[in-house]
């Protein structure tokens, strides 16, 4: 009967630490790969292309993989600075996804798929 107990007892904790490592592999996030390319003119051309978690916002991953200063507006985060060069007087930072200009910001730009991202300083 001992031995019963014992075997049983050793099956019961292999099947919870299999379990357990079995809600760790589910729990891996989903990932899609950002391209991403800023430019203005001789101060900063830098190109990346890494994973980002799929369902974050374009502005968490620009974060994510650059210094970035902003200016907190009614509309959400308005990107100033990339990488230390500052969009001043008449510049902005043009922010284009998949090769069209956003329409909306990067906070409300949601990384679903493969996407490409190039943020160029421009003026008004």
């Amino acid at each position: 009967m001992k031995l019963n107990l014992k075997i049983f007892s050793l099956l019961l904790m292999g099947l919870f630490s299999l379990q357990s490592s079995i809600s760790y592999a589910d729990e891996t996030p989903e990932t899609v790969q950002l391209s991403m390319v800023i430019t203005a003119s001789d101060k900063i051309n830098l190109t990346t292309v890494s994973q980002v978690e799929k369902g974050m916002n374009a502005y968490e991953a620009i974060k994510a993989l650059v210094v970035v200063g902003v200016k907190d507006t009614s509309y959400g985060p308005q990107i100033m600075s990339l990488g230390g060069v500052e969009a001043v007087g008449n510049t902005y930072w043009a922010l284009y996804v998949n090769g069209a200009m956003s329409m909306v910001g990067a906070h409300d730009v949601v990384l679903l798929e493969d996407t490409f991202i190039r943020l160029n300083m421009e003026d008004f």
